[in-house]
């Protein structure tokens, strides 16, 4: 082995051996622990705890008021939207029936024009 690794070892050896721990070390961080704790219990509350404030409860009933007054709002012109629109199909399909029979009455007239004999055609086109 080479000075250079012996001494890394030795540094290393050095650094990692047993040691006794300075006077009072238990106790020092015993407290820090318990310091610790005590500042993040206090830190840790309850999120509707911001509720408390008057500022802040009152914002958050004005919001709970504006969204059901808005979604009331929402909801009813879905509603009238639906209502027009199943007017409009209700339309649509009269017409379509209306149509429909229609075009029955003249296709039972064209059938009932290239039925007639050939004769009577004949007349009318002399006429």
């Amino acid at each position: 082995m080479t000075d250079k690794n012996m001494n890394l070892e030795d540094e290393l050896k050095s650094a990692l051996r047993r040691q006794q721990a300075p006077p009072h070390f238990t106790e020092r961080v015993l407290a820090q622990i318990a310091e610790q704790n005590s500042s993040t219990q206090a830190v840790r509350t309850p999120w509707w705890s911001i509720f408390t404030q008057p500022l802040l409860r009152w914002a958050a009933v004005t919001a709970t008021a504006a969204s059901l007054v808005i979604g009331g709002i929402h909801y009813r012109t879905v509603q009238r939207e639906r209502t027009q629109g199943e007017a409009a199909k209700q339309q649509l399909m009269l017409a379509l029936r209306i149509a429909g029979n229609k075009l029955q009455l003249a296709k039972a007239r064209v059938n009932e024009i290239n039925a007639t004999p050939s004769t009577n055609r004949s007349r009318s086109e002399e006429e």
